[in-house]
């Protein structure tokens, strides 16, 4: 069975190369939507995913929104998250849920460790 990551960022470029950075995981499959509202209806529809990276400033429903809805859904409580911002807000995002913060623009090295973390938990 394959492991899904929701990939929830704006910016195409960055969505493109976290999909690429994410490759590197064997098994592992990406579905990308651009703003939050979109990740509630795909994640209303499908089944849980193994990880959830959201940027937290997303249009129409901002990812801080997207972490503590999923937080109040009851199949998606056990889904880590990990959350993505140009700015440091990494109170923000663990106090809305998210298990890891980790500031844009990252190494894809720090990247893709705190990915495997959250996978292995």
């Amino acid at each position: 069975m394959r492991t899904t990551i929701l990939v929830v960022e704006d910016d195409r470029s960055l969505a493109g190369t976290i999909e690429l950075a994410l490759v590197a995981f064997d098994g592992c499959e990406t579905v990308t939507v651009n703003d939050g509202q979109r990740a509630i209806q795909h994640l209303s529809g499908a089944s849980a995913p193994a990880l959830v990276i959201t940027d937290l400033d997303l249009p129409r429903v901002d990812g801080y929104q997207l972490i503590q809805w999923m937080r109040n859904t009851p199949h998606l409580l056990p889904v880590p998250v990990l959350a993505m911002s140009a700015r440091n807000d990494a109170e923000g995002a663990l106090a809305a849920g998210a298990n890891r913060f980790i500031l844009k623009p990252f190494k894809l090295a720090a990247f893709r460790e705190r990915v495997q973390e959250l996978l292995n938990e």
